[in-house]
C-alpha cells in the first residue's frame, strides 16, 4: 500500500455538453428484516445488535419469481416516462452490475427484449462493484460527446436471489446485501453540466472483497460449492478505511479540477456500504451530515445502486433542485472509487 499512487487528474476535454434528464428506480416487493434473515439461517445474532452495528433495519431481496431484467423494465420506463423520451430514441444502454440473470448474455440486452424494441440499440454490462455507476456516468458524457443523443445507464444486482437459492449465505455479509436497480437517463446538453471526472482502481487491494467464481477458483484446488457466488470480504476495515480515505483523495482532486471549494457543492451524493462508512466519508471531506443522505438503512449495500439511489431520493423528495452542484463518489470495496461534480 506505501506504494501506491493516485494519479493526476486530467480534465474533461469535451466540447459536445452533457446532463442528467431523469432518474428511476425499482425495487423488489419481497421487504427482509434483519430478524428474517436471523432465523431462516439460524444466525446467532440479534436485531438490535445488527442495526447498532451496521446501521441497517431491512433491505430488498428479489424473489424466485423475479428477474433482474424485470426490474430494469420497470426502472428504465419510469425513467424514460419522467424525461418524455421514447425507449427508440436511445442511442445506448450501459448496465453496471454484480449479478444479472445471465453472465452472457449481457442482462442489458435482457431488458431491451422486455422493453418490445425493434431497434438493436447497443447494449452491454460492465463490473466494476460499488464503483460501477460512475463509471458508467463517465463513459455516458464521453459517448454524448462524440455524437450519441441519449444514454441510458442502469446499476444495480439481485444478491437475495443467491440467497434463495444456495441458501447457505456467509454470516459475515448477508445482513449488508439489498437489491435494487437505479436507472439514469443523461442527453445532449448546450451548456456544460459536468465539470470535474476522477476515477481510480487500487490493485494492491485486488483480493480484499471478492467473489471467488471465475478461472482461479478450480486452480486453489476447492470444490465447487454455493460460496463461488458471494461476496468474501478479507478486512473489512480496509473497506471502512480506504472509502474514508478516498473520498477525501477523490474530493480534493474534483474541487482543484472545478476550481471551487467543498462550500461551492450543495450535495454530497455517495455509496453507503454501510451508515458508519457513509458518516466516515462525511467527515474526511468536512460536509454537512444534512446536505447528504443514506438510505444504507432500509435498502442495505445495493452496490453499484446505492449512489444513485441516494440521488434519486434526494431528487424526489425536493432536497435536490434543477441548478444545484452535486460531488458525488462512488467506492467499490477498495479496489476502484471514482467521483464526479456536475449541476443537476
Amino acid at each position: 500500500m506505501q506504494n501506491f499512487i493516485f494519479p493526476d487528474i486530467e480534465p474533461l476535454k469535451i466540447s459536445r455538453y452533457s446532463r442528467i434528464l431523469s432518474t428511476g428506480v425499482a425495487l423488489p416487493r419481497n421487504v427482509v428484516t434483519n430478524q428474517n434473515i436471523i432465523d431462516r439461517y439460524n444466525i446467532i445474532a440479534t436485531d438490535r445488535a445488527v442495526e447498532y452495528a451496521l446501521g441497517i433495519k431491512e433491505r430488498r431481496w428479489t424473489g424466485l419469481d423475479e428477474k433482474v431484467e424485470d426490474l430494469m423494465e420497470e426502472a428504465i420506463n419510469q425513467c424514460l416516462e419522467r424525461a418524455n423520451v421514447d425507449i427508440d430514441s436511445i442511442d445506448r444502454i450501459v448496465f453496471t452490475k454484480l449479478a444479472g440473470d445471465y453472465h452472457v448474455p449481457a442482462t442489458s440486452i435482457g431488458a431491451l427484449r422486455k422493453l418490445g424494441t425493434k431497434k438493436g440499440i447497443p447494449a452491454f454490462d460492465i463490473f466494476a462493484a460499488c464503483s460501477g455507476f460512475v463509471h458508467a456516468m463517465d463513459l455516458a458524457i464521453r459517448y454524448i460527446a462524440s455524437g450519441d443523443d441519449y444514454v441510458l445507464i442502469l446499476g444495480g444486482s439481485a444478491m437475495g436471489k443467491c440467497c434463495h437459492y444456495w441458501n447457505m449465505p456467509d454470516p459475515k455479509t448477508v445482513f449488508l446485501f439489498g437489491d435494487a436497480i437505479a436507472a439514469m437517463l443523461v442527453g445532449y446538453s448546450d451548456v456544460q453540466h459536468f465539470f470535474s471526472s476522477y476515477i481510480i482502481t487500487n490493485h494492491f487491494l485486488y483480493d480484499n472483497a471478492l467473489i471467488r467464481y471465475g478461472t482461479s477458483y478450480k486452480n486453489n484446488g476447492e470444490n465447487v460449492d454455493s460460496s463461488i457466488f458471494f461476496m468474501k470480504i478479507a478486512d473489512g476495515n480496509t473497506v471502512f478505511q480506504s472509502s474514508a480515505q478516498y473520498a477525501k483523495v477523490i474530493s480534493d482532486k474534483l474541487l482543484s479540477d472545478y476550481g471551487g471549494s467543498i462550500d461551492d457543492i450543495d450535495h454530497f451524493v455517495t455509496s453507503d456500504q454501510s451508515t458508519r462508512i457513509w458518516e466516515a466519508q462525511l467527515k474526511e471531506i468536512g460536509f454537512p451530515k444534512e446536505k447528504s443522505t443514506s438510505l444504507f438503512y432500509k435498502h442495505g449495500n445495493t452496490v453499484a445502486a446505492m449512489s444513485p439511489l441516494n440521488l434519486n431520493h434526494l431528487i424526489e423528495s425536493g432536497r435536490l433542485k434543477r441548478g444545484d452542484v452535486v460531488m458525488m463518489q462512488a467506492h467499490g470495496a477498495g479496489a476502484s472509487s471514482g467521483g464526479m461534480i456536475f449541476k443537476y
